[in-house]
C-alpha cells in the first residue's frame, strides 16, 4: 500500500502540472476552505437548548457564552409611556361655547318668567309641567321644581347670580377632563353665596347643566407631537458581559431573564441566521483580500496551487488551535505559529498577510476582545520580523522568546490602561509568556512535516546541507580536494554579492558548494585535482574530452538526487554552465580535424541557462574565480579586466537572458568579485636572497617545487568557455 506521503506528493505534483491556473481546482479548494472555516468559527453559534419557563425554578446556572448588547423591550416600553405622558394635549378654543351657554341660560329663565307671570290659577304640578315643556335644555327635576315656584324678582336675582358664575368658569376655560371638577366647584361656590336653599339649588343646577368644555382636544396635532417625541427616543440597550450569570441555580426565572436568553440565542436553542450570514460574508471578504494581496505582491505564490493548498492548511490548522486554546484563555492562542510557518515556508509578505487574516478570524472567536487581538497581532509580526532578519539561519527558540517579551509588554501595558486587578493581570501575563514559547514549539514541530509533504526547502534545511560533515561534501573533499577548495571560494564570492542584489545568500552559498559535485566521478579529468599528474586529455580526442567535461553536470544531478539534495540546489548544478561553448576543445578539434565536419552544438553544455539570480551568481563566480586563478602575476588591473571580460562574454552569449539580473546588478556583482578576488590572488612578496639560496639547495637535493598549472576552469587560454588539461573558462 502506498504511503500517505506518496499520495500527497503525487497530488501536489499533479496539481502543479495539470491543475495550474485551473479554475475548477481553485473553486473546489476555496469551497472546502470556506465550509471548514465556517464550521470552526461558528461552533459557538449553535447554543445549547435551554427550555426554562417564567416562574420555574432553575436547576443550574445559566452563564452568558459571549458579550451581547440587546434592546430591553420592557424598559423601552416604559420609557415610551413616560414620554407620551409628558407630551401635553393640544386644545382648540371653542369661541361659541360661552355664547351658546348664555343663550341657553336666558331661555331657561325666560320660560320661568312666563310661568311666573301667568295669571291663570295653576297648581304647582301644572306649573312644573308647563315649565318642563317650555325648556329647550334638559334640567334636573329638582331644579325644574324650584324654578316653577319662584316669583319674578327672585328669578331675576337668581338669573344674575347664575350668569356671573357661568361666565366666570367659561371665561377661565374648561377642558374635557376638567369638566367634572368645574361642576363640583360650582356647587361649592354657590353654597358660599349664603342664599336660600331654593336659589342655591337653581343656580348650581343650571350652571352645572350649562357648563361645557371651551377647549376642544385636537387629536391630530396631539398625536403628531407624541409621534415626534417617540421618534426621538433611543431604545434602552442593555449589555451582558461574557461569563455573567444570567440565571443562578435556585432562582425563579423572570420575564427579563427569558428575554436576555432569547437575545443570546440560548432560549430553546434558537439559531441566529443573521450571525451566520455576517460570518460568511466576513470570511469571504478576508479570503478575497488575501488572494488579491498575493496576486499583486506575490504572484508566484498565487499561481502555485501547491502553495495555495499549503496556505489553506496552515490557516485552518491555526484557527483550530486558536479556537481550542481560547476555551482556556484568549491570550493562550498560538495564532502566531501560522504566521511564522507562512513566513518560513512561503515568504515574508505572505506571512504578514497571513497574520492579518488569522488575527481577523481570531477576533470573531474572542468576540472582538481588542486586548487579545492586539496582543496576538503584535506577537505574530514580531515572529515574522525575527525569522526574516536572520539571513544566515534563524533560531525558533530566540523567536519564541522575542514573542513572549512582546506579549509581556502588550498585555501588561493594556492591562494597566484598563486598570485590571493585579492578580488577573499577572495571570494573563504568565499565559502570554507561555504562549510565546508554545508558538516556537508548535512551529518547530510542524515545520519538518510541512517541508517534507510540500517539498519545500527552508533556510534551516539548506544550512544542514552546507555543513562540511555532510556525506556528499565529505566525498568531494576526499576525492576532489581541488574542486572542494574552488567551490568554497565560489561560495564566498557569490554569497557576498547576493546580499547586494537581493538574492538569497543561503541558496547561493549551498549551490556553490555543490555546483561541481559531479566531478567526484572523474576528478582527475579536471586540472584543479591534477597535482603533478599527467593530463589525461592529452591522450584522447577533443570530442571525448568535451563529453567527459560536460558530463559532470549530469553526474552532479544524479549525485544530488541520490543524496536528496533540495531541488533549488539541483537547479543551480544544472544551470551553472548554461549552454556555454567548451571553446578549448572546440578549437582543438577545428585544428586537428576537418572543420566542416565539426558541429558547434556538440561542444556546448546542455543547459539550461540560469533561471534565477542565484544560479547566475554561481555561474559568474565560478567563471571569474577560475579565470583569475590562471592570470600570471595577478594585480588589481588584470583581475578587474578579466572579471569584466568574463561577465561581458556571458552576457553577450545570452547566458543571462533568462534570469532577472539587470545591468546595474551585473555592475555590482563585478565590483564585489573584483574586490574579493584582488584580496585572494594578490602579488607575493619576493623572497630574500637567503631564502632563494635555501630554495636552490633544496632543488639540488630533489626537493624542487613545481608550479601547478591553471585549473581547467581558468581563463588563461581564451575568454570563452574552454576546458582541457591546462585551461578553461567555466
Amino acid at each position: 500500500m502506498r504511503s500517505i506521503h506518496q499520495l500527497l506528493q503525487d497530488f501536489l505534483d499533479r496539481s502543479a502540472n495539470d491543475y495550474t491556473q485551473s479554475l475548477a481546482y481553485r473553486l473546489v479548494l476555496g469551497t472546502v476552505f470556506f465550509i471548514l472555516c465556517m464550521l470552526i468559527l461558528s461552533a459557538d453559534f449553535f447554543p445549547e437548548k435551554i427550555a426554562l419557563q417564567v416562574g420555574q425554578v432553575s436547576d443550574s446556572d445559566v452563564i452568558a457564552p459571549r458579550t451581547v448588547s440587546y434592546v430591553d423591550l420592557a424598559k423601552t416600553k416604559k420609557l415610551e409611556m413616560e414620554v407620551l405622558a409628558s407630551v401635553a394635549n393640544v386644545y382648540d378654543l371653542d369661541v361659541a361655547a360661552m355664547t351658546k351657554a348664555e343663550e341657553s341660560m336666558g331661555q331657561i329663565f325666560k320660560a320661568a318668567q312666563l310661568v311666573a307671570a301667568d295669571k291663570n290659577t295653576l297648581s304647582t304640578e301644572q306649573k312644573q309641567e308647563r315649565l318642563q315643556a317650555e325648556l329647550s335644555v334638559s334640567l334636573p327635576q329638582s331644579v325644574v321644581n324650584e324654578l316653577a315656584v319662584m316669583d319674578a324678582p327672585t328669578l331675576a336675582k337668581t338669573e344674575e347670580y347664575t350668569r356671573t358664575l357661568l361666565r366666570k368658569y367659561l371665561q377661565r376655560g374648561i377642558r374635557d377632563d376638567d369638566l367634572d371638577i368645574a361642576r363640583r366647584q360650582v356647587v361649592i361656590e354657590t353654597e358660599e353665596l349664603e342664599l336660600s336653599k331654593t336659589v342655591e339649588t337653581v343656580i348650581a343646577g343650571v350652571a352645572q347643566t350649562l357648563l361645557r368644555p371651551t377647549f376642544i382636544l385636537n387629536v391630530r396635532e396631539t398625536d403628531k407631537r407624541k409621534q415626534a417625541a417617540l421618534a426621538n427616543i433611543e431604545p434602552v440597550r442593555e449589555t451582558v458581559k461574557k461569563g455573567y450569570v444570567l440565571v443562578r441555580r435556585g432562582d425563579v426565572v423572570t420575564v427579563e431573564q427569558i428575554q436576555v436568553m432569547q437575545e443570546m440565542g440560548l432560549y430553546a436553542g434558537r439559531f441566529n441566521e443573521l450571525r451566520v450570514l455576517g460570518l460568511g460574508v466576513f470570511v469571504l471578504t478576508m479570503s478575497g483580500i488575501f488572494l488579491c494581496y498575493l496576486k499583486r505582491f506575490s504572484p508566484h505564490v498565487f499561481q502555485n496551487d501547491a502553495k495555495l493548498l499549503l496556505l489553506t492548511l496552515i490557516l485552518l490548522l491555526t484557527v483550530m488551535l486558536g479556537k481550542a486554546a481560547y476555551y482556556y484563555s484568549a491570550f493562550a492562542a498560538p495564532v502566531a505559529a501560522g504566521a511564522l510557518l507562512t513566513a518560513i515556508l512561503v515568504n515574508t509578505r505572505a506571512g504578514i498577510m497571513m497574520a492579518v487574516v488569522l488575527v481577523a478570524f481570531f477576533g470573531v472567536i474572542v468576540e472582538n476582545d481588542m486586548r487579545a487581538i492586539v496582543t496576538i497581532l503584535a506577537g505574530s509580526l514580531t515572529g515574522i520580523y525575527s525569522v526574516s532578519k536572520m539571513t544566515h539561519g534563524y533560531s525558533l527558540t530566540r523567536t519564541g522568546i522575542m514573542i513572549a517579551v512582546v506579549h509581556f509588554l502588550v498585555i501588561g501595558s493594556l492591562g494597566l490602561i484598563e486598570q485590571l486587578p493585579h492578580m488577573q493581570l499577572f495571570q494573563q501575563i504568565v499565559i502570554g509568556l507561555v504562549n510565546g514559547i508554545t508558538v516556537a514549539v508548535i512551529t518547530t514541530g510542524l515545520l519538518p512535516y510541512l517541508e517534507h509533504a510540500f517539498n519545500i526547502t527552508t533556510t534551516i534545511k539548506l544550512l544542514n546541507f552546507a555543513r562540511p560533515n555532510h556525506p556528499l561534501l565529505q566525498r568531494l573533499m576526499m576525492d576532489a580536494p581541488g574542486t572542494y577548495h574552488h567551490s568554497v571560494l565560489v561560495g564566498n564570492l557569490a554569497e557576498t554579492a547576493a546580499g547586494s542584489i537581493g538574492a538569497d545568500p543561503i541558496i547561493v552559498r549551498v549551490g556553490a558548494y555543490y555546483h561541481d559535485i559531479g566531478k567526484i566521478k572523474r576528478p582527475y579529468f579536471f586540472i584543479e585535482n591534477q597535482v603533478g599528474a599527467e593530463n589525461p586529455h592529452d591522450k584522447i580526442a577533443p570530442s571525448l574530452s568535451t563529453l567527459i567535461v560536460t558530463s559532470h553536470i549530469r553526474d552532479g544531478e544524479e549525485l544530488c538526487r541520490e543524496y536528496q539534495i533540495p531541488a533549488v540546489i539541483v537547479d543551480i548544478v544544472r544551470q551553472h554552465h548554461g549552454t556555454m561553448l567548451v571553446s578549448y576543445f572546440y578549437n582543438r578539434a577545428a585544428e586537428t580535424e576537418r572543420s566542416e565536419c565539426i558541429i558547434e552544438a556538440d561542444f556546448r553544455y546542455e543547459g539550461p541557462c540560469p533561471q534565477s539570480k542565484e544560479a547566475a551568481l554561481v555561474m559568474l563566480a565560478d567563471a571569474c574565480e577560475a579565470a583569475v586563478r590562471s592570470i600570471n602575476k595577478p594585480n588589481v588591473n588584470r583581475i578587474e579586466a578579466m572579471v569584466r571580460r568574463v561577465i561581458k562574454e556571458r552576457l553577450h552569449d545570452g547566458q543571462l537572458d533568462e534570469c532577472n539580473l539587470t545591468l546595474r546588478d551585473l555592475k555590482i556583482i563585478g565590483d564585489v568579485y573584483i574586490r574579493l578576488l584582488s584580496g585572494m590572488f594578490h602579488n607575493r612578496i619576493e623572497y630574500p636572497e637567503a631564502l632563494k639560496e635555501l630554495e636552490r639547495k633544496k632543488g639540488k637535493n630533489g626537493n624542487n617545487y613545481k608550479q601547478l598549472p591553471a585549473r581547467e576552469d581558468s581563463g588563461s587560454c581564451s575568454g570563452n568557455n574552454s576546458e582541457n588539461g591546462t585551461c578553461k573558462n567555466s
